[in-house]
């Protein structure tokens, strides 16, 4: 009798923990995903890695507090690229070795570009969340860029300059490819409506532009434009210093603290492409920088970079949410999570209202022409 009762008894717990699993359990449920991101953190652009990685942070506290039983936990580990193109792949690889990351968001977009071979053997879903051009465009079916475009937001310059009927403009550029990418756009519109420019490419750290101002003072330009970062801050200075007091343009960098104290206040009146809780929608955006304000107690500069962050991370997180209702037992995650943002109409975000193409690229992201008044103060254009 004893036997038959122990016997029943493990009848009847199979048969619960069958109905447990059958209701409640998958055998292929993903528990966890882990998610990288790679940014500067340390000595150039730090304005483009610190604040985006705390935006990032704060929407991934914010989904594993709020998800539900089915939906996965998220993960997130960070390193620092020192916003050089050399460090991307050995940041990526220390990402997959000591994380095994499924997704990887990437500040740089030379470094974007570096590690393209590897997320695509690798399965791994990129997203560049400050950076949207032509050529991240063509990269591979991994890649995502949740982005403003790198296009529509340096060409306001060129339109600026038409507008106040300069003639004469000097661009110069740090060299990566996003600074590349805005000097050229802006050369293409000069160069159709006949104003004469011309793209000096300066050196990585370079700080000394004696040199260069004693050249470009005999050509009387009378529009500088500086499509760079921090160091550019010694341009400006230097510049003034000598008299020259052409109108000075800048990139979407311009809010840099540290650029700032490196022109001595000679950044002031300087236009450029820049993005504010105006400009996005303005709600949601307000709620958000009172959130990161609250979290981290640091009220930010420059804003664009950590609300980008925030509307590229969310993003993705609404589509990740779902894997265990959506994805198939036989799909790898990374083929599902590519097809999952493809079909997505369209995001409600702090930027806008963004949708995404069939190559991977936003729209949705409008940048406005603003103009320094003090550190960490702007004004927009023709308000």
């Amino acid at each position: 009798m004893k036997i038959k009762s122990y016997f029943v008894l493990f009848n009847q717990m199979a048969f619960i923990a069958l109905i447990v699993c059958l209701t409640g359990c998958s055998s292929h449920e993903i528990k966890e995903i882990n998610i990288g991101y790679i940014g500067p953190l340390t000595t150039r652009a730090t304005d483009l890695g610190i604040a985006p990685s705390q935006a990032m942070e704060l929407v991934i506290e914010q989904y594993n507090k709020q998800r539900a039983p089915n939906e996965p936990k998220v993960n997130f580990f960070i390193e620092d690229d020192q916003w050089d193109k050399k460090n991307a792949i050995p940041a990526y690889n220390k990402l997959r070795k000591e994380h095994n990351i499924d997704v990887l968001f990437i500040s740089n977009t030379d470094g974007t570009i570096a590690v393209q071979d590897k997320i695509l053997a690798e399965n791994v879903i990129l997203v560049n969340p400050l950076n949207n051009d032509h050529l991240l465009a063509s990269l591979n079916k991994n890649t995502f860029n949740i982005a403003k475009s790198t296009e529509d937001a340096m060409g306001l310059v060129a339109l600026r300059i038409i507008q106040l009927n300069l003639q004469k403009v000097i661009i110069l550029q740090y060299p990566n490819d996003f600074m590349k990418r805005g000097a050229m756009e802006v050369k293409r519109i000069l160069d159709e409506v006949g104003i004469e420019n011309k793209i000096l490419e300066v050196g990585v750290g370079q700080e000394d532009f004696s040199d260069d101002i004693s050249l470009m003072q005999t050509e009387a330009y009378d529009a500088y434009v500086f499509f760079g970062y921090k160091e550019f801050g010694f341009a400006m200075k230097q510049i003034r210093e000598v008299g020259i007091t052409a109108q000075f343009f800048g990139a979407t960098t311009m809010m840099d603290p540290e650029l700032y104290d490196n022109s001595e206040g000679t950044l002031i009146n300087t236009e450029f492409p820049f993005f504010t809780a105006k400009d996005g929608n303005y709600i949601l955006a307000e709620n958000f920088l009172n959130d990161y304000e609250n979290k981290y107690n640091e009220k930010l500069f420059s804003v664009w970079p950590a609300m980008q962050a925030y509307d590229a991370m969310r993003l993705t997180l609404n589509e990740i949410k779902k894997v265990n209702k959506d994805k198939k037992e036989t799909e790898a995650f990374g083929d599902w999570l590519i097809e999952s943002i493809l079909k997505m109409e369209h995001y409600q975000g702090v930027c806008g209202n963004l949708r995404i193409n069939e190559d991977g690229t936003s729209r949705g992201i409008y940048f406005s022409l603003y103009e320094s008044t003090g550190k960490g103060e702007v004004s927009l254009i023709n308000e």
